[in-house]
């Protein structure tokens, strides 16, 4: 699994490398991941505190942008979560050691399209303010689905260096309902509202 996602990911940086513009040109396009997700399912499962514990996650964000002039550019974030976890095990009692195991798995996939504003007028860099919806949904191996519905405020700066390399920082918070509510869960609260809180570093190509 992890060697196919950095396939992905190695075939999709290189097609939109190829196309870069030259640095006489504004860049209007723009693709970004987040390298910290990229290697969590390498990290993760050295997590686990034993084999009766034992999960596999694969989770990858992608966000495009384009800016349709100086000021105002549109955003969408698609993410990717999956999740294979040790749902129960029976141990043998005769030989004392071995056990059945029993998998479950969990999927989410995210999208949040967004609105920018760059005060400065400066395309694809510098300082944003945005504003987004928050669309998606999650299903377990039990058979239950979950929707999800809400609605954020983001802010951050993006820069973009030489042949295209392209940073981005940004912080918000978003609100989300799950649908059946009673499975609502909160990563974040202030003044007891449930709030997510979103923290931003991705890296990525303009062009």
């Amino acid at each position: 699994m992890i060697g196919k996602k950095w396939l992905v990911i190695l075939i999709l940086f290189a097609q939109f490398s190829s196309a870069v513009f030259s640095d006489e040109h504004e860049n209007r396009f723009s693709i970004q991941t987040s390298p910290l997700l990229l290697g969590l399912d390498i990290i993760y499962p050295s997590l686990d505190s034993g084999e009766k514990t034992e999960t596999d996650v694969f989770l990858i964000d992608i966000e495009f942008q384009y800016a349709i002039n100086g000021y105002f550019n549109i955003s969408v974030i698609n993410t990717f979560y999956f999740e294979q976890y040790l749902s129960s095990w029976v141990e043998d009692i005769d030989s004392g050691s071995r056990y059945n195991k029993n998998y479950g798995q969990q999927f989410k996939y995210m999208i949040m399209p967004s609105f920018l504003y760059r005060p400065l007028g400066t395309w694809l860099e510098g300082i944003y303010i945005s504003a987004f919806p928050v669309v998606g949904w999650t299903h377990v191996s039990t058979n239950d689905t979950f929707t999800h519905l809400g609605f954020g405020l983001m802010g951050g700066y993006q820069w973009i260096f030489r042949k295209g390399f392209t940073m981005h920082l940004g912080t918000g918070l978003s609100k989300t309902w799950i649908i059946p509510f009673e499975n609502l869960k909160t990563v974040f609260s202030i003044f007891n509202w449930p709030l997510d809180l979103h923290l931003t570093f991705r890296l990525g190509y303009s062009f």
